[in-house]
């Protein structure tokens, strides 16, 4: 088993791959990307608008549906960098279980897909079965 990286350093926890983490540090490294983007989410679930738009009653222009969507971008960014934070501490954990460490790509990518899936699946119209998702 190789140096143990401290818990404070957040440039080795979150940006390296290199070195390993015992369980409980991995657990303590992974809450913080893990509740950013639970927050995050439920924020986007808050504000996601209920029905489609139309255009005949409302403005073409509205400045709440373009702070949604700045927010949206600005989620989806965020979620990005969870998950690549995500991705390094687990990295290091499955270096220090004497696996691959690109092994810890998988969760982070599955999540995404899933979460792509979810939001597609409806917009689909039919093309893609509800039991896919």
């Amino acid at each position: 088993m190789a140096e143990v990286a401290p818990v404070s350093d957040f440039r080795s926890l979150y940006r390296q791959t290199d070195g390993v983490i015992d369980r409980a540090t991995w657990a303590r490294a992974s809450v913080g990307p893990v509740v950013i983007a639970l927050a995050l989410t439920a924020i986007a679930w808050l504000i996601a608008p209920d029905t489609p738009r139309d255009l005949a009653t409302q403005a073409f222009i509205d400045p709440k549906m373009i702070a949604i969507h700045v927010y949206y971008i600005a989620y989806a960014f965020a979620l990005m960098l969870c998950a690549v934070a995500e991705y390094f501490v687990s990295a290091k954990r499955f270096a220090d279980l004497g696996k691959p460490g690109a092994f810890s790509g998988f969760a982070p990518f599955a999540l995404l897909l899933a979460g792509a899936a979810n939001w597609y699946q409806p917009r689909s119209e039919g093309s893609m079965p509800e039991w896919l998702t």
